[in-house]
């Protein structure tokens, strides 16, 4: 009897040794998915972040080809009325020196006529 009670005794011994192990094995991987969980909230935290950075700077080359667009078109509006100004000068100047030699014209035109009348 006494090699069955030391059989029992290995075998108390055995399923200690085991169920130590398999409480440990527990715990690492507890330890495990707490370390992943841990890393996953940074990966998280840092993705965040950085999508936070992207859309910041998206807004801010929005803003900016906004301002380079509306200034490319002031500097095209104001060079085009700069352009139909010019060309209003040039017409308005025209029908000045018109008007000038048509008075000119009549001017002298008179004056035939009134020579004519009174000599």
């Amino acid at each position: 009897m006494s090699l069955l009670s030391t059989g029992s005794y290995i075998g108390v011994l055995v399923v200690q040794n085991i169920v130590q192990e398999v409480r440990k094995t527990e715990e690492d991987a507890g330890s495990i998915v707490e370390e992943a969980e841990r890393k996953k909230e940074k990966i998280i935290g840092q993705a965040e972040e950085r999508a936070s950075e992207i859309v910041e700077e998206a807004e801010q080359d929005a803003e900016k080809e906004k301002l380079e667009r509306m200034n490319k078109f002031k500097d095209k509006v104001n060079d085009e009325r700069e352009e139909i100004v010019g060309e209003g000068r040039e017409e308005a100047d025209e029908l000045r020196e018109k008007a000038s030699k048509n008075f000119e014209n009549a001017e002298n035109f008179l004056k035939e006529r009134f020579e004519k009348e009174f000599q």
